[in-house]
């Protein structure tokens, strides 16, 4: 099954760390593949800390030290190149438990810059379709639930409940198709649920990033109809958010992964940059399960929630 038949153009190497985070065995493809991956040429019995570059060297360690608590991570990871295009590597920490206890880590560095053909294009469709066509659909979602408008008459009440409700039927018939068309795209993943992170804290102060205007004003309108008194605050610029997050410290973040500019993952990185570590729940139209896996590498995520969001799982948030 050769890795490789997955990836049609890709180049792989692989590296197996003990639970002394030492470097017990290790294959490269192509030296060349992992470029500005490694700070120098890998041996066995040296630290792995030594021989991953010291940009990517933090996200890294975090990763593998979670694998040696047993958790399995997929993700992909851009590297830019001084004077040339950026590398995109896939990579995959797999635990090798026995009886409970990982006594070794496999690190899997797949290098996705030159792959073409089927892969890459089913790829493309998976995030056009995930992103691009569910988008302004969870909109619709969102919208043909607001039935409760008590300034309207009777009369035009109804007919609004009607057209709504048109609305949203066919509205939940081509998300379903979409879901359809992305599971048999993604039919060798699964989505990776979060770990219960213990008790939920007490909410209070809650920000919500998300370039979409209208999907601010539904999740702010619905986060408002929740018994407990909450200050919600919300940004459709990141940079913003991010500079009123560092002053203010709320108690949680709600984040859209894909923004213009900076997008969810690039604001994830930024947080961690800045030691900023508060809560975050992905709020995303993406079903793609390789998303969810990308959302667990990060420490601050603590679930991923996919649009649209109703006023139960506004209740499964922020009750406790």
């Amino acid at each position: 099954m050769p890795y490789r038949n997955n990836c049609e153009g890709a180049s792989g190497s692989f590296f197996l760390v003990n639970k002394n985070y030492e470097l017990s065995f290790f294959k490269i493809e192509t030296p060349d593949d992992l470029g500005s991956f490694l700070e120098k040429n890998p041996a066995v019995g040296v630290p792995i800390v030594e021989i991953i570059a010291h940009k990517y060297r933090r996200n890294f360690m975090s990763l593998l030290s979670r694998s040696f608590e047993g958790h399995c991570f997929s993700i992909e990871q851009r590297l830019s190149v001084f004077g040339a295009a950026d590398l995109v590597y896939h990579i995959v920490f797999t635990p090798l438990t026995v009886d409970g206890v990982t006594n070794a880590v496999v690190c899997t560095v797949v290098n996705m810059s030159s792959s073409r053909g089927l892969a890459s294009m089913i790829k493309e469709y998976s995030h056009l379709a995930s992103h691009q066509l569910r988008a302004p659909i969870t909109n619709i979602l969102s919208l043909s639930t607001i039935t409760n408008y008590s300034k309207l008459e009777a009369y035009d009440a109804l007919k609004l409940t009607q057209l709504l409700s048109d609305i949203n039927t066919q509205a939940v018939k081509l998300d379903e198709i979409i879901k359809m068309l992305n599971e048999v795209l993604n039919k060798r993943g699964h989505v990776d649920r979060f770990d219960d992170f213990g008790v939920k804290a007490a909410h209070q102060h809650i920000v919500l990033v998300d370039d979409d205007v209208i999907t601010n004003k539904m999740h702010k309108m619905l986060i408002r109809k929740h018994p407990s008194e909450k200050k919600v605050v919300v940004f459709d610029n990141p940079q913003k958010a991010l500079a009123y997050i560092l002053e203010h410290k709320p108690d949680l973040i709600l984040l859209d992964l894909h923004m213009p500019d900076i997008d969810g993952w690039r604001f994830l990185e930024m947080m961690e940059e800045l030691n900023v570590f508060i809560d975050v729940v992905i709020v995303s139209s993406s079903i793609d399960p390789r998303e969810h896996s990308k959302a667990k590498s990060f420490l601050c995520v603590k679930d991923f929630y996919t649009k649209p969001l109703t006023i139960e799982k506004v209740n499964q948030l922020l009750d406790y």
